[in-house]
């Protein structure tokens, strides 16, 4: 054999080699949640809802219809509460009050132990559970000035007293579809969604509309706003089942600048703003996370899955997890700055509960019904040493 067939096996051997251990670390699978659980708490049925933590407690509730008060730090029962239907909300703590909403109730019950203080029926009828099948979430409580604001079936953002329970507030629109999406109050001004691919944003002292936008091109059966509206520097940002990201002037309702994704996806992940850049996610077609500012890409992850939640960051970090209809998700550590991928785990049985951080884990719920929390430590980079 001459010199150079020689030296060109050897390359092709080499070359090989290093395809195969590449080929095998492509197709490597994640390690699971499993493997970083400090611990978890079965509640018998599919967790939508995203926990959230006050005080040494995780709040959460499940589709069982049973809400929980967990410790942060063993996952043992505090209390637990039953309620009339199905849960997949967020709570909202005030004071000595947890609130959450099942189906056309809401629930004001003592944080300390469970106890129903007040609730508040949004109509007589029949609630409804799921508009399409990915219909996850209800509009989830939140709290200004001692009055608790949701979206209900039926078209109206009701304000109830957060001391009693008792309506202080409502506003009904014109359509009277369902509001899937959480309001945002900001200045005495609450905005939100509904499912026709509307926003809304009416003054709360006199019940008056300020402005009203209907997203564009809308697709037949589609453009529901869906996501929790943020309110930062003057922008109201939200996600719906619609191709195009349009954030708006909060005085105006005029689109401040616009992404449409090429590929006709749908964005109804709530965003995550950070310093200029908005963070979104996507669904089918394209699959990913975004980063823009003020309409232009940034970086763009592709991921596994479709994703409907709100992402969080712990440092420079985007945790994200994404879902398929019940089977394997997975939980994405990137880098806020580039979106390259840091980690990786997979969810067996992953559902759209979006994560909460406290201290050094996080807290997800899971379509196999149960509450996780994962430890972060082996998850993410080294903080950077001091000089």
């Amino acid at each position: 054999m001459s010199f150079k067939s020689a030296l060109l096996l050897v390359y092709w051997v080499v070359f090989a080699a290093i395809g195969t251990r590449l080929i095998g670390a492509e197709a490597e699978k994640p390690a699971s949640i499993a493997s970083h659980v400090s611990w978890k708490f079965q509640t018998d049925k599919e967790v939508t809802a995203g926990p959230v933590i006050a005080e040494g407690v995780v709040y959460c509730g499940s589709t069982s219809g049973t809400f929980f008060a967990l410790d942060v730090e063993t996952g043992e029962v505090r209390w637990r509460f039953s309620s009339l239907y199905p849960i997949s909300g967020k709570a909202a703590v005030s004071g000595d009050l947890v609130c959450f909403g099942s189906g056309n109730v809401l629930y004001g019950l003592d944080k300390k132990n469970g106890q129903e203080k007040w609730h508040y029926v949004a109509q007589g009828y029949r609630p409804i559970f799921s508009l399409d099948l990915t219909d996850y979430h209800r509009s989830s409580p939140v709290i200004a000035n001692g009055v608790v604001y949701y979206g209900d079936d039926w078209g109206n953002l009701n304000g109830v007293d957060l001391a009693t329970g008792a309506l202080v507030f409502q506003f009904t629109t014109k359509s009277g579809r369902p509001i899937r999406a959480t309001p945002a109050i900001s200045d005495q001004v609450a905005y939100f969604g509904d499912w026709e691919g509307e926003a809304y944003a009416v003054s709360l002292s006199d019940k008056k509309l300020r402005w009203q936008y209907q997203l564009e091109n809308v697709r037949p059966y589609y453009g529901a706003i869906v996501s929790d509206f943020v309110i930062h520097d003057g922008v109201v940002y939200f996600g719906s089942q619609h191709e195009i990201f349009a954030p708006l002037d909060a005085a105006t309702g005029k689109p401040v600048w616009k992404f449409t994704d090429p590929n006709n996806t749908y964005l109804p992940s709530t965003p995550l703003i950070h310093d200029s850049n908005v963070i979104i996610a996507s669904t089918v077609y394209t699959n990913a996370v975004l980063c823009l500012n003020h309409g232009k890409t940034v970086w763009s992850f592709k991921a596994d899955g479709i994703f409907f939640t709100k992402p969080v960051l712990v440092g420079q970090v985007l945790i994200i997890n994404s879902t398929d209809f019940g089977n394997t998700g997975y939980l994405y550590f990137l880098d806020m700055e580039t979106g390259k991928l840091i980690n990786k785990l997979s969810i067996e049985k992953a559902s759209p509960s979006a994560p909460a951080i406290a201290g050094h884990k996080l807290y997800l719920g899971s379509g196999d019904g149960c509450i996780y929390a994962i430890d972060l430590h082996g998850l993410l980079p080294p903080a950077p040493r001091s000089p």
